[in-house]
């Protein structure tokens, strides 16, 4: 398993702080539970605008 990048940590720790599921960020962030599930993994890489919408999220919230 490779190390998990940047956004990964920022997703996992964003539902820690919030007992958040993937199923209940998804939902409030409007992107897919696969979608989350995958860049949560690492399994893909997200574009430069998923970044940036995922990380405005987690900011402001």
């Amino acid at each position: 398993m490779s190390d998990l990048n940047e956004l990964s940590k920022a997703i996992i720790q964003y539902q820690e702080k919030t007992s958040m599921s993937d199923a209940q960020l998804a939902f409030s962030s409007h992107f897919s539970v696969e979608r989350i599930h995958d860049l949560k993994a690492g399994e893909k890489a997200a574009t430069p605008e998923e970044t940036e919408k995922l990380m405005a999220f987690i900011n402001q919230n």
